[in-house]
Parts: structure tokens; sequence; C-alpha cells
């Protein structure tokens, strides 16, 4: 039996008697708390009591009222749907809702959370051990700002699924924060507009401001030496910002914005109904003012819009108008062989990139330069210029490297003989599906025979065999007789004889025939 599912004094019971259960069980006062959830003063007094003391005492007739009990039905639905929200999330969604909610204190709605957790036997999802990290020193007014960016799935009222973008910027002393959604990844257009939007909010800008080694940002890096996209450069020049780029692969020297991502993740969109991108950055805004600005720090202990108030005049100043980019991200669908169509060019993408039918990327063109987007995860998987003129292939050779099926050299001569031809590629793969065990003696057949044919009959050899799903290198290359003539390939036989030893080019004496004509006629 649920002892919550009780009245008071019968769940009391219950309880005295689990406590003495427990400790007779050999736990410790430490391991009964964990077990039952009770309060470590709670439990010393139940061990030192008799169940006549315990019967007699004024604790166990006294009956408790819970301020939040009112809304017991719905933080139950809450939890019911989604077991992860946090005692924060909820404590939020309360004072969203209910404009007449009594004044309560964090710690009373997580006692509250746990306490209908334990009623209705709702547990939540345990995470993965955090790592430890060491606490930094508080730095000065105005000086820093760490930026990053964010997505997150999304419903709509109907269940259909949407993903959503957001950047996060946070002003490191005051912790105060700010969030802007947008329905398409973001280009270093959207990047700039966000921190305009920011520096208006802010009511100014941070002398430094603390990123990742961002696409959006950067071209490349070299050993500390950034090459910022010419957008973002234009911006830092303008605003005359100090950027700082972390480390790859290192978010801890961000941790801040790290903490402010999964925040807004976790208190602000989990759970919450997606309508339209305008009326979600409304609700952001409302919860950055009753939140996320407004509610204690969990570290600092202070409110970050009260700290704001001191940092707010060690800002310099921000008098432009932010401008909404003219460039939009266009969607853009995905063939099967992991190019698109665009203007009547076709560009590689990254193998991989093809995951069915319906497969859609961003692609957003500007000044000559076409950039391609994740539909996914929203990072930018490839940058190029257009070129002048239609009908062009332009292909990435970094897209076509082989790394989840490297065999050895074969792989890479059958590819650049083929010229990096995608039906190649495709049709090596899925030979590597289809065959795994034989997949080096295929690859061996297909390079001795290959060069036998052009580049134009190996192209419909292979088109056919993807068509008909046949993955045999011996069956590949009598196709490829059938589909056009053979070319002579003298440097190949010449390399091959030179490899071969001295014996096996011993050749029979050969008899003429008219001597076997004197016998036989």
């Amino acid at each position: 039996m649920n002892a919550y599912e009780l009245e008071s004094p019968g769940r009391k019971l219950v309880m005295w008697y689990k406590v003495k259960e427990l400790s007779e069980k050999g736990l410790r006062q430490a391991q009964i708390c964990r077990e039952t959830g009770l309060d470590k003063k709670t439990v010393r007094r139940y061990l030192k009591m008799t169940y006549e003391e315990f019967v007699a005492s004024p604790t166990y007739h006294r009956m408790y009222v819970k301020l939040l009990d009112p809304y017991e039905d719905t933080v139950y639905r809450w939890i019911d749907a989604h077991h992860d929200l946090s005692s924060a999330q909820v404590h939020d969604w309360l004072r969203e809702r209910y404009d007449k909610m009594p004044e309560v204190n964090a710690k009373t709605v997580f006692n509250y959370v746990k306490y209908i957790r334990a009623k209705y036997n709702i547990e939540k999802p345990k995470l993965s051990e955090p790592r430890p990290y060491a606490k930094l020193e508080q730095t000065e007014y105005g000086e820093y700002a760490q930026v990053d960016f964010g997505e997150k799935w999304m419903h709509y009222e109907d269940g259909r699924k949407v993903k959503v973008y957001f950047f996060v910027m946070v002003l490191c002393r005051s912790r105060k924060k700010y969030v802007w959604f947008s329905k398409t990844p973001f280009t270093a257009e959207l990047a700039v507009y966000a921190h305009e939007k920011a520096f208006e909010y802010f009511g100014g800008k941070p002398k430094h401001i603390i990123y990742d080694q961002d696409a959006v940002f950067l071209h490349d890096e070299n050993l500390g030496d950034y090459m910022l996209t010419k957008t973002f450069n234009a911006f830092v020049n303008q605003e005359h910002l100090d950027v700082i780029f972390c480390h790859k692969s290192d978010p801890e020297s961000k941790g801040k914005v790290e903490n402010v991502v999964k925040y807004v993740k976790y208190n602000f969109l989990r759970g919450r109904t997606f309508y339209d991108i305008a009326r979600l950055n409304e609700e952001a805004a409302r919860w950055l003012s009753r939140t996320a600005n407004g509610l204690p720090h969990s570290t600092t202990k202070l409110i970050p819009d009260e700290v704001f108030e001191d940092e707010r005049q060690y800002l310099t100043p921000y008098n432009g108008v932010p401008s909404i980019p003219d460039r939009p991200l266009v969607e853009y669908t995905v063939h099967k062989h992991n190019i698109i169509s665009c203007r009547g060019n076709d560009y590689s993408v990254p193998l991989g990139t093809y995951k069915g039918q319906g497969t859609k990327v961003w692609v957003s063109i500007k000044d000559d330069i076409l950039e391609i987007y994740d539909k996914e995860s929203g990072k930018q998987i490839s940058r190029c210029e257009v070129p002048e003129g239609k009908g062009h292939y332009i292909v990435n050779p970094e897209h076509r490297k082989i790394h989840h099926i490297a065999k050895d050299k074969l792989e890479s001569e059958i590819l650049e003989y083929c010229g990096y031809d995608n039906l190649a590629l495709e049709w090596m793969i899925n030979l590597k599906a289809d065959k795994p065990r034989y997949y080096g003696q295929n690859l061996r057949e297909l390079a001795k025979g290959m060069y036998n044919f052009a580049a134009s009959t190996l192209h419909l050899a292979f088109e056919r065999c993807l068509n008909s799903g046949m993955y045999n290198a011996k069956d590949f290359i009598v196709l490829c007789d059938r589909l056009g003539r053979r070319i002579p390939n003298r440097e190949l036989a010449t390399s091959l004889d030179g490899m071969l030893p001295a014996a096996v080019k011993e050749r029979p004496e050969k008899t003429n025939i008219s001597t076997y004509n004197k016998y036989f006629s």
C-alpha cells in the first residue's frame, strides 16, 4: 500500500512502522532517509519513540494543509504527462497560469512535487553522472558575455512536430539572460540580428563575448588565427567587439551559457505547445521577466534583474536598430545520391545526409555564395561559390570520403577512376551491406576489370545495378561488356607483366599446324 494514499494519521503510522522496519534491518539513518524520503529530524524522532509514545504524540493527530493542495490535480496531470518535469518548471508553469497562486518559495514547490511523485508512484528519469567542475572567479561588471545556439523539437496542438532554433546570450556577472527563437537555422545574418536584439534588450553591450567555433562565425581556425565570416566580421568591426573563441570540443569554457541553453530547453520549452514563432518569442519574453531573470540564480543566490541594475551602467551603449535579414532560408530536397539541385546546378552534400524520401536541407544564397544547413541540427554542412551558367556539378571531395566503410586503397582507386561518381559510391555502400564477408573480393574484382571501360560505361552499369539490386563485381563487368566497348589498356598490361615471376612468363613451344597435317592426311 502507498502510504500517501492514506489520511494524515494513518500515513504517519505507516511511515513510523517503515522506519522501525528499516532500522531493524541494519540500515543507517541516512539510508532510511533516502529510502523513505523523510527528513533526518523526523527519522531521528521516530526511532526514539515507542508505539505508545508515537500514537499519544500531538504530531500523530495533527492535520497539515499544504498550500498547493488546490493545484494537486493540475500538478499531477503535468508530471504524469512529462515524467522529467523539474520542480522549477512546475513552479514557473503555476506562476504563468495562476495569477492568484499564493506566494511560495522554490523549496515548498520542490517538496510538493516530491510528495506528488511519491503519492502517485511517478519516478523521475535518472540522468547520467554529472561531471565535476571547479568554480571560477567572478568577472567584472560589463566585461563578459557568452553566446550559444540550441534547438529542440516541439509539438503543435494536433501532435505534429516542429523544430525550433534559438540564440542565447548571458551576461557573466549579473547572469541576466536573453533568448530569441527562429523556425530556421541561424545564418551569419540571422545571428547578427539576434545579437542586435540582445543588445537592445540589455540596453547596451559587453566588451568581450565568448563563442564556440561555429561555422556561422568562422570560416577556419589555424592555431589561434581565426578567419571570420564576411558578415560577422563586418558586424564585429562596426560594434567594436572583442570576440573570444573557445577551443574545439571544450564547451566548459563557456559553461554559463551552456547551462542557460539547458535551462531554456528543460524549464521553458519542455512540454510547451507550439503555435507560431511570434507567440513563442512573446512567451519567452514573459518567461525571462518572470523566471529566468526574476528568480534567484541557483549559484549566486541573487536575482539577475536586481544585479543587472548595477551592471547596466558598465555596458557600452548600443544605438543601432535591429533589422531582420532579407536573405531567407529555403527548403531543398536531397536526392538519393546525396546531392541537391539548385538553380540549374547540382551540389554535393555530405555522405549520409540523405535519409530516405523527403529528406530536406535549408539553403541560402547571397553574393554568389551558397550555404547548406542540416534540417535536423541546423548546422552548416556545406559552403561553396555558385558557378556561372547552369548544368554544373559542384562536388566537395570531403563529402565523398567513405569513412564508415573504409577497407583499403581499392575504394579510393575505384572512386578516382570513376570521377567520384555518386552512383559508384552508393553501389559500394550497398555492396558492403549486402555482402560484408565478400566485400574485399568484389572490390578487387571490380578494380581489376574496370580499366577496360570508360567511366561513362561504368556509370551506366552502376545505374543498372542499383535499379535491379545487383551487387556482384563479376556480373558488373559482364554488364559493362554489354553496355560499351572495351578500351585498350597497355599500361596496365605492362605494369602487371613486370610484377610476374620469370617462371610464370615462360610460354610453351608452338608447333606448326602443317606438322599435324602430315600425320592425319
